[in-house]
């Protein structure tokens, strides 16, 4: 019994604020959406994407603001895009805003919300 009105009474956690990342420490990690994409930044300076409807995709990233750049992604020649980038530390991150001629690539990145599941160990 007591159980029960414990675990009932429990609240649900306040949804955090999105903002501009103020270093790369604050996107580096793994993300994942709700459709079994995976996102990891890494502090170097690069990314991979994997999603279930394309080959992965890697490349750089720069940030400045609340504007992320990607470049050098294989799939996507010597295209550069822009994206902008909104992120709750160690919770979740939004790409929106894009300036990317790559079809696929823009497509992908702002296809979901993602959550973040683990730090960047490179």
């Amino acid at each position: 019994m007591l159980c029960t009105v414990a675990c009932s009474s429990a609240k649900p956690q306040p949804v955090k604020t999105l903002g501009t990342p103020r270093r790369v420490d604050d996107v580096t990690g793994i993300w994942r959406t709700v459709h079994q994409n995976t996102l990891e930044f890494r502090k170097n300076g690069t990314f991979v994407l994997i999603t279930t409807v394309s080959d992965a995709l890697a490349g750089k990233y720069t940030l400045d603001g609340d504007r992320m750049t990607v470049f050098q992604t294989s799939t996507c020649g010597d295209a550069a895009g822009t994206y902008r980038i909104q992120v709750a530390v160690k919770d979740h991150l939004v790409l929106t805003e894009p300036d990317d001629s790559c079809k696929l690539r823009r497509t992908q990145l702002t296809a979901d919300t993602y959550v973040y599941a683990q730090p960047d160990y490179s």
